[in-house]
């Protein structure tokens, strides 16, 4: 093959040109899973608990959405998971129209843990209540029960498995609603304040649950507690009156020196200990 020979002028308008190419990080770069644009709900006419928030979460995050209470991060989840219909905005999910889907539909890749496990948990028997979605699918039993099994040692109930749920404390009940959550693959996992009411034990042991799930899971985890956003995730969205206030890494929002309870602070106008939280009520197992 022949070679070309370039002369010191068409080297250097070979390079001008390269060095004005886009350089795209293909190592580092992910996938949008989830993207949100202008985004309004009210629960009233009068008030908007979210106002034109916009954001993106890539594929494989671990998310923190912090804001005092009030702020609008359970509202944002219920929007995301289809409890609720925002008054405008868009919400892709792959880059596809989430809004165009119901409840069912996006719960089999959202899967939503709410405050009070209370809430979600509607049979007697631990296993009965995490095999519960798998069966309504039609799934074989014998398919059932090794995903079950499988889901319940990831959560620690295995041992349990054939308790009676009102036999569980507080903090088991919250690992049996991720646990039936989980057992249906969801892409994305939205934590609604996972160790609020806990004790300091449940605590840890959530937060160790968490973070396991991150590893295969793109999570969001919603919550009011700076210690735990700090012990979890990198990534940190704060919301304040319904708007998005900051966004950015652990590191960038804190780069001026400023601790994120000081950044929080600033940004919310909170009054009160951004850590402050209900009285734990059980023991954990």
């Amino acid at each position: 093959m022949d070679s070309v020979v370039l002369n010191e002028g068409d080297r250097k308008r070979l390079q001008e040109w390269f060095e004005a190419q886009p350089f795209k990080e293909e190592a580092g770069e992910r996938e949008k899973l989830l993207e949100v644009k202008n985004l309004s709900f009210g629960y009233t006419k009068e008030h908007q608990t979210l106002h034109n928030v916009s954001l993106s979460i890539d594929k494989g995050e671990m998310v923190s959405i912090v804001g005092r209470n009030g702020a609008g991060k359970s509202t944002f989840s219920k929007l995301v998971c289809g409890f609720e219909d925002p008054d405008s905005g868009e919400i892709l999910f792959h880059g596809k129209d989430l809004l165009k889907e119901n409840i069912r539909h996006r719960a089999k890749y959202i899967g939503y843990v709410m405050q009070n496990p209370n809430q979600m948990i509607s049979k007697t028997m631990i296993y009965e209540e995490v095999a519960l979605s798998l069966q309504k699918a039609g799934m074989p039993e014998e398919k059932v029960r090794q995903k079950v099994e499988d889901t319940l040692k990831i959560c620690g109930l295995y041992p349990f498995r054939n308790w009676p749920v009102s036999a569980l404390s507080f903090g088991q009940k919250k690992r049996v609603t991720i646990a039936s959550v989980l057992v249906q693959d969801p892409e994305l996992i939205i934590l609604d304040e996972p160790t609020v009411g806990l004790d300091p034990a449940q605590v840890i042991g959530i937060r160790k649950l968490i973070r396991e799930l991150g590893k295969t899971h793109t999570v969001i985890l919603s919550s009011h507690i700076l210690s735990e956003v700090q012990a979890v995730c990198q990534q940190v969205l704060i919301l304040s009156k319904g708007k998005l206030a900051a966004s950015g890494t652990l590191q960038e929002l804190t780069a001026d020196g400023r601790s994120l309870e000081e950044v929080f602070l600033a940004l919310t106008g909170a009054q009160t200990d951004p850590e402050e939280e209900e009285e734990p009520h059980d023991s954990d197992f």
